[in-house]
């Protein structure tokens, strides 16, 4: 980015050099662009140089938060330089991204600690804000997380199970403990799916990863067999094309004649 851009702005960025970047600022007789600004905002927060970020937020008040930066912000994890964005413009905590969702979702998919969870969500971030191509933070958190305790943090803020998808996404990735507290939340799986006309069902997903222990769990807590999928099969008619494709699915057929 520095060498493309050719500002010696950026450069002091990346190296976290607050003393000569305002001195730089003073000396300078016009403003930087405000793209270079805006880059330069980029590179402190990746690299978590606080103290660049919140003199260029001090110097520049007409600058808009773009979505890079936003999203380097969030992807950094730093408590400190999320909260220095957030104060300049409150706003971001719900910025729709042109790409995979908002603040919270990026945060959820690169799996960061619960505390910085817990942040986004004090300052306001939804939990069932459309995520447009992405799934919804529950969802991810279920597939991606181990501790339960994400779990009963999202629903805390309101996050919604029904019509989710989590308890998909738990099985798509086998995650039993994360299934198993969705379940326990009250966790419907006839309500999983986020649109009736998409996407495969819990048992179907489970049976297709060949996840034995979560097709158990969830035919003990409920779970149609003969339930057509948004394809119109069964999870009978799923089992003999994964035959018919010399998959061996003896397991599997045994654990469902038990049923």
């Amino acid at each position: 980015m520095t060498s493309e851009l050719g500002d010696p702005l950026l450069d002091m960025a990346s190296a976290g050099d607050v003393a000569q970047m305002r001195a730089l600022l003073l000396a300078r007789q016009e403003p930087p662009p405000e793209e270079t600004i805006q880059n330069a905002l980029t590179t402190a927060a990746k690299h978590s140089h606080l103290d660049i970020v919140k003199l260029l937020l001090s110097r520049y008040l007409s600058v808009p938060l773009n979505e890079e930066i936003v999203r380097v912000a969030v992807n950094t994890g730093s408590t400190p330089i999320f909260q220095a964005l957030l104060a300049y413009d409150p706003s971001i905590i719900n910025m729709q991204f042109d790409h995979r969702g908002t603040p919270l979702i990026v945060a959820c998919m690169g799996r960061q600690d619960i505390s910085y969870l817990n942040l986004l969500l004090e300052a306001g971030a939804d939990p069932n804000q459309d995520p447009d191509a992405a799934a919804f933070p529950l969802a991810l958190i279920a597939a991606l997380y181990t501790d339960p305790g994400v779990i009963d943090l999202l629903l805390s803020y309101g996050a919604k199970i029904e019509h989710s998808g989590a308890l998909a996404a738990a099985a798509r990735r086998g995650n039993e403990i994360m299934l198993q507290r969705l379940l326990d939340r009250g966790a419907r799986i006839e309500d999983d799916a986020p649109d009736i006309a998409v996407g495969s069902l819990p048992l179907h997903i489970a049976v297709k990863a060949g996840h034995l222990d979560v097709v158990k769990m969830l035919l003990e807590n409920g779970a149609d067999a003969t339930v057509e999928d948004a394809g119109g099969a069964t999870v009978f008619d799923l089992i003999k094309r994964m035959g018919d494709d010399g998959k061996d699915v003896s397991q599997i057929t045994e654990i469902l004649r038990e049923d």
